[in-house]
C-alpha cells in the first residue's frame, strides 16, 4: 500500500507528458483554426491564435477570479490542441459555444495554472479516443443552457444577448434545457496510473480534482475518466438544474426527466486514491456492461469518498463491477444505488465467487459480475446499499464486502418495496478470512426469494479470528429452494465459522417462510468458534423436500461440528434454534436439527407453534453422504421428516421443547433427542392439546452410549396409531423416562409406548390419564400395543411402568342387577279392600345391557368386565386397555361386586342403593289407595 502513495509522485508528470503528447501532433493546422471559431458576445471578445500545431486561446472578460470565453464553434482534430493561455490569477474558465454543431474533441485540452475549466454546448460534446486534459484544476463538460451563479445571474450559450457579466462570483449549478445534447466520452487518452505506469486513463485531471460530465445521456463508449482521490460526476437530465456544490443534488421543475448514462466496452471510471474519492452518478436508466467498471478504492490512509448512483433504472452485467475497497489503513467509501423502478445484476459465471470463497483462492484484484467493498488492510470495508422497488441479482452475480485483513467488514442493506430476488448461482456475502469481523446482511422487502443456487452467507473463514456477521431478513414472504446437482453446498441463507471467531446470527421475521428443494437456513460452528443463533418468526413455516441430487434436505439448522483448523479441533457450541409461528409443516425429508458432530455442545431447539405442527413423511433417493445428518437413512435412500436435537460426536445434545396446540406426526416422520455417539441426548418438552401419531409416526429419545434422555408431554390428549411409537431405547446407556400427562391416552394398531435398554437399565413410564384405551381384540385387527420398560441384561435391571388412574373409582357404589325378575305376583300383597285392585307395570330393562337371549341390535355394544391384579416382572395383563405391561406395574385393584342391601335418602333427596344400609324401621312400600283406612 506505501508504494502506491509513493506512487503519487509521478502524477504532477502527466502535465509534461500531455504536453509533449501535443508537440508531435500532426495535423491541418488551418483546419484546426477553422474549428475554434470565436463568437462575438462579450464585452472582450476571445481571440484564437495557431501556434505550430496548437490553437492558442486568450483575450475573453475577465471578472474577478472569472474568465469567460465564447465560442461560434468548438471541435479539436485529432493531432490538434486547445491551449487557453489564462493567467495564473484566474480559478475559473467558463467557456460557451453558441453555435449549432456538436463539439468534437480528438485532441488535447490544456490550460495554465490551477484554473478550473467548464466547457458548455447544449448541441453535445464528443469525446474522441485520443482526447486528452492537461489542466491543472476540475473540468466540467456540459450541454446545459447556461451556468448559473450565487447571485441568480447566468452566463447562457443559448441566450447569448443577456446583460453584462458584471458582479458573477461563483458558478453554483448548470441549467439544462429542453432537448439537450448527449456526451459521449471514448477517450482512452495516455496518462499515468495509480501505480505510476502509464495507463489508458482516458480523461484524467490532477489527483484530488473533479470531472463532471452533464448531459441529456452521457454514454462512456470505451472511454475512461480518471481523478485519483478527487470527485467524478455524470448526470443525465432535461428541464433541470445541477448543483455544482457539494451535496450533489437536482433542482427539479415540473418537467424534469432523467436520461440515460450507459458504460459499455470496457469503460472505466476511477476515483481511487490515497483515500477513494466520491463517485456520483444521477440519470433515468444507468448501465455498466462489457466488462465496465466503476472504482473508488483506497490505497493509503485517507478515506474513502463512496460511490453514489441514484436513477430510474440500474443494470449491470456482462463482467462488469463496481468497487469501493480499501487496502490501506482509511476506511473505504460507502456504495449506495438508489433506482426507483428496478435494480438487475446479472453475472456470466454462477457459482464462481462461491467457490474462490470456499477454497480461499479470492482474488481482489481480478473482480466482475457485481458490486464490492473488499477491505485487505486496517480500514473498515464500506457499506452496500441498495434501495429500489424490484431488486434481481442472478446468474452468478455477487455482492461482496469481505474483509481479507484486520479491518472489519462493510454491511450490505437491500430495500425493496416490491421484491428481491436473488437466483442461479448468485451470492451476497460478506465474510472474514482475518482478525477483522465481518458486516451484517439486513434485507428487508415484500417478497424475498432466493432461488436456484442463491446464496446468502456471512462467515469467518478458517483462518480468520475475526466475528461473523448477523442475517436479518424483514419481509412479508420468504422463499428458499433450489439447489443444482454438483453443488459443494446448499443453497440459502448461512452464517459460519470455520476459525475461532463466533459466527452471526439470523433473524427470519415474515408472514410465510418457505424452504424446499434442498435448501437452508443455517447457523453453525466447524472450528473453534461459537456458532450463531436461528430465529425464526412467522405466520406460517413450510419445509419440504431435499435437492435434485438428494445430496441436501431442506430446513432449520444449527450446528456445531469436527473440524481441526489451525491445530484447534472444534469445540465451540452451537448456537440456539428458536421458531415462533402459527403453522409449521415439515415434509418430504426436510428437518429442522440442533445438532453436533464434535466436542461442542448442540444448542437447544424450541418450537412454538398456536396453532399446528405436522411432521409428515419422508425424502426419497437420498445420497448415503447424509447419512451421519438427522436420523439417518431408512432402507435405500429414505431418511424421514424430522424435529429434531442430535449429538454424534462427544458433545452433548441440547433439549427440545415443542409447545403447540395440534403436533402431528405420521407417514414415518419423526421427532427426537438422540445421541449417536458418546455424547449424552438432551430432554424433549411437548406442551399440546392435542398429540397425534400415525402410520409410523415417532416420538424418540435414543443414546448409544451416552446418557438416555428423557420425553416429557403434557396435552388433552394422546392418540398412537398404526405402528406409531413413543420411546426412549438406549444402547450402552440406562433407557430415558416417559412422562405423559393426558385426559385421554389411545394406543392402536401395534403401536408402542417403550423406555428399553440393550446394555444398561430400563427407563421409566409414567402415565397420568384420565382414560387409557388400547385395541379391541378382533381377527381382522393389528395385534395388541406394548407399554414397556425392560433391559437385555434381565428382569432386575428392567424399569417401571405406572399408569395412575383417576382417585375416584368409577365402580365404587355399583351393583349388578339380576337378568331374571322374581314374578312380581308373589310381592304384591293387598293391604286394604276396595274396588280399585293392585297393578305393577314392567316398562322395560331401561339402561341394561341385552340378555344373551334378546335380539341383537343394529349398534352392538362390548363391554369387558375385568379385575386388575397385581403383576411381577415380565408378567403379561391383557385388558380393555390392549396393553402389555411390562416391569414392576403398579396399579389398584377394583374391589369385588356386591349386592344391594338396602336404600338412604341423600341430603339432596336422591335415592342410593347401598350395600351397608343403616339401622332403621322398615317402612310399607308402595301408594295407598283413597279407600284405605291407615288405621
Amino acid at each position: 500500500m506505501n508504494n502506491h502513495l509513493k506512487n503519487y509522485k509521478f502524477l504532477p508528470k502527466i502535465r509534461l507528458i500531455l504536453l509533449t503528447f501535443s508537440l508531435i501532433y500532426a495535423g491541418n493546422v488551418q483546419k484546426a483554426i477553422a474549428q475554434i471559431i470565436p463568437d462575438q458576445t462579450l464585452p472582450q471578445n476571445t481571440r484564437v491564435t495557431p501556434d505550430g500545431n496548437l490553437m492558442k486561446i486568450e483575450g475573453g472578460t475577465q471578472n474577478g477570479i472569472n474568465l469567460f470565453h465564447s465560442f461560434q464553434e468548438f471541435s479539436i482534430p485529432e493531432g490538434g490542441a486547445a491551449f487557453f493561455n489564462n493567467s495564473v490569477d484566474i480559478q475559473n474558465i467558463i467557456s460557451r459555444v453558441t453555435g449549432h454543431n456538436i463539439s468534437n474533441i480528438q485532441g488535447l485540452i490544456q490550460a495554465n495554472g490551477t484554473a478550473n475549466l467548464f466547457l458548455i454546448n447544449p448541441n453535445g460534446i464528443l469525446f474522441s479516443p485520443n482526447a486528452q486534459l492537461n489542466i491543472g484544476g476540475s473540468f466540467t463538460a456540459s450541454t446545459a443552457n447556461s451556468i448559473i451563479f450565487d447571485n441568480g445571474s447566468e452566463f447562457s450559450a443559448t441566450n447569448p444577448v443577456a446583460p453584462p457579466l458584471l458582479t458573477v462570483n461563483v458558478p453554483i449549478g448548470l441549467q439544462m434545457g429542453n432537448q439537450p445534447g448527449s456526451i459521449t466520452n471514448q477517450s482512452q487518452g495516455l496518462g499515468i496510473g495509480i501505480d505510476g505506469k502509464a495507463a489508458n486513463t482516458g480523461l484524467q485531471v490532477q489527483p484530488g480534482q473533479t470531472i463532471r460530465l452533464i448531459g441529456g445521456d452521457v454514454i462512456l463508449n470505451q472511454g475512461n475518466l480518471t481523478a485519483f482521490g478527487g470527485k467524478i460526476e455524470l448526470a443525465a437530465l432535461k428541464n433541470g438544474t445541477w448543483s455544482l456544490q457539494p451535496a450533489n443534488y437536482v433542482f427539479t421543475s415540473p418537467d424534469f426527466q432523467l436520461g440515460s448514462i450507459r458504460l459499455f466496452r470496457q469503460s472505466q471510471i476511477d476515483s481511487s486514491g490515497a483515500g477513494g474519492g466520491l463517485i456520483v452518478m444521477q440519470g433515468g436508466d444507468i448501465s455498466l456492461t462489457d466488462g465496465s467498471r466503476i472504482l473508488s478504492n483506497t490505497y493509503d490512509a485517507l478515506n474513502g469518498g463512496g460511490i453514489k448512483i441514484q436513477a430510474e433504472q440500474f443494470s449491470l452485467d456482462n463482467r462488469a463491477f463496481i468497487s469501493s475497497s480499501t487496502i490501506g489503513t482509511g476506511n473505504a467509501g460507502n456504495i449506495n444505488i438508489t433506482a426507483k423502478n428496478s435494480i438487475n445484476l446479472v453475472g456470466t459465471d454462477p457459482l464462481s465467487f462461491l467457490e474462490q470463497l470456499l477454497t480461499e483462492k479470492f482474488n481482489p484484484q481480478s473482480l466482475y459480475d457485481g458490486i464490492f467493498s473488499v477491505t485487505a488492510g486496517e480500514g473498515t470495508g464500506g457499506n452496500v446499499t441498495l434501495d429500489t422497488a424490484q431488486l434481481q441479482v442472478m446468474n452468478g452475480a455477487a455482492i461482496l464486502t469481505p474483509t481479507l485483513g484486520k479491518g472489519s467488514g462493510g454491511n450490505i442493506s437491500l430495500f425493496a418495496s416490491r421484491f428481491a430476488d436473488i437466483t442461479q448461482g448468485s451470492i451476497l456475502i460478506t465474510g472474514t478470512i482475518g482478525s477483522g469481523s465481518a458486516g451484517n446482511i439486513n434485507i428487508v422487502t415484500p417478497q424475498l426469494r432466493v432461488l436456484q443456487d442463491g446464496y446468502i452467507i456471512t462467515s469467518p473463514g478458517r483462518s480468520g479470528a475475526g466475528q461473523g456477521g448477523d442475517i436479518t431478513l424483514n419481509a412479508d414472504t420468504v422463499e428458499l429452494r433450489g439447489v443444482t446437482s454438483g453443488v459443494a453446498v446448499p443453497a440459502g441463507l448461512f452464517t459460519a465459522t470455520l476459525g475461532t471467531g463466533a459466527a452471526g446470527d439470523i433473524l427470519v421475521n415474515t408472514r410465510q417462510l418457505t424452504v424446499a428443494e434442498g435448501a437452508q437456513v443455517s447457523a453453525s460452528a466447524a472450528g473453534a468458534g461459537k456458532g450463531g443463533n436461528l430465529t425464526v418468526n412467522a405466520e406460517s413455516v413450510n419445509l419440504r423436500g431435499v435437492s435434485e441430487d438428494g445430496r441436501f434436505l431442506s430446513g432449520l439448522l444449527t450446528s456445531s461440528s469436527l473440524l481441526t483448523v489451525q491445530g484447534q479441533k472444534g469445540t465451540a457450541p452451537a448456537g440456539d434454534l428458536t421458531v415462533n409461528t402459527q403453522r409449521l409443516v415439515v415434509q418430504d425429508g426436510a428437518q429442522i436439527s440442533a445438532a453436533t458432530g464434535g466436542e461442542g455442545s448442540a444448542g437447544n431447539l424450541t418450537l412454538n407453534a398456536s396453532e399446528s405442527i405436522d411432521v409428515v413423511g419422508f425424502g426419497t433417493n437420498i445420497d448415503k453422504s447424509v447419512e451421519s445428518v438427522s436420523f439417518g437413512i431408512i432402507g435405500d435412500g429414505i431418511v424421514p421428516s424430522s424435529i429434531e436435537s442430535n449429538t454424534s460426536g462427544a458433545g452433548s445434545a441440547g433439549d427440545l421443547r415443542i409447545n403447540t396446540g395440534r403436533l402431528t406426526v405420521r407417514n414415518g416422520a419423526e421427532i427426537g433427542v438422540r445421541g449417536t455417539n458418546e455424547g449424552p441426548a438432551g430432554n424433549l418438552e411437548i406442551q399440546a392439546n392435542q398429540v397425534r401419531l400415525d402410520n409410523e409416526g415417532t416420538i424418540s429419545a435414543a443414546t448409544v452410549a451416552g446418557t438416555g434422555g428423557n420425553i416429557r408431554a403434557t396435552a388433552q390428549s394422546v392418540e398412537l396409531r398404526r405402528g406409531s411409537q413413543i420411546t426412549t431405547n438406549a444402547g450402552n446407556a440406562d433407557g430415558g423416562n416417559i412422562t405423559l400427562g393426558t385426559s385421554d391416552l389411545v394406543a392402536l394398531e401395534n403401536s408402542d409406548i417403550t423406555a428399553n435398554a440393550e446394555a444398561g437399565k430400563g427407563g421409566q413410564v409414567r402415565i397420568n390419564a384420565q382414560g387409557v384405551f388400547g385395541t379391541q381384540f378382533r381377527e381382522f385387527q393389528t395385534p395388541q400395543s406394548d407399554i414397556t420398560a425392560t433391559s437385555e441384561l434381565g428382569a432386575e435391571f428392567s424399569g417401571a411402568v405406572e399408569i395412575s388412574s383417576p382417585e375416584v373409582d368409577p365402580s365404587a357404589g355399583l351393583v349388578e342387577l339380576p337378568t331374571n325378575l322374581v314374578d312380581p305376583t308373589t310381592l304384591i300383597a293387598t293391604r286394604c279392600s276396595g274396588k280399585e285392585g293392585n297393578q305393577f307395570v314392567i316398562t322395560g330393562r331401561g339402561g341394561l345391557p341385552p340378555s344373551p337371549n334378546d335380539a341383537l341390535t343394529s349398534e352392538p355394544t362390548f363391554i369387558n368386565w375385568i379385575n386388575l391384579v397385581e403383576t411381577r416382572h415380565g408378567a403379561s395383563l391383557p385388558g380393555t386397555i390392549g396393553a402389555s405391561l411390562r416391569g414392576a406395574v403398579k396399579t389398584t385393584p377394583n374391589p369385588p361386586i356386591q349386592e344391594a342391601q338396602g336404600w338412604i335418602v341423600r341430603a339432596d333427596g336422591a335415592i342410593e342403593l347401598v350395600t351397608n344400609p343403616p339401622q332403621g324401621t322398615p317402612q310399607p312400600t308402595g301408594v295407598l289407595p283413597p279407600q284405605c283406612s291407615t288405621l
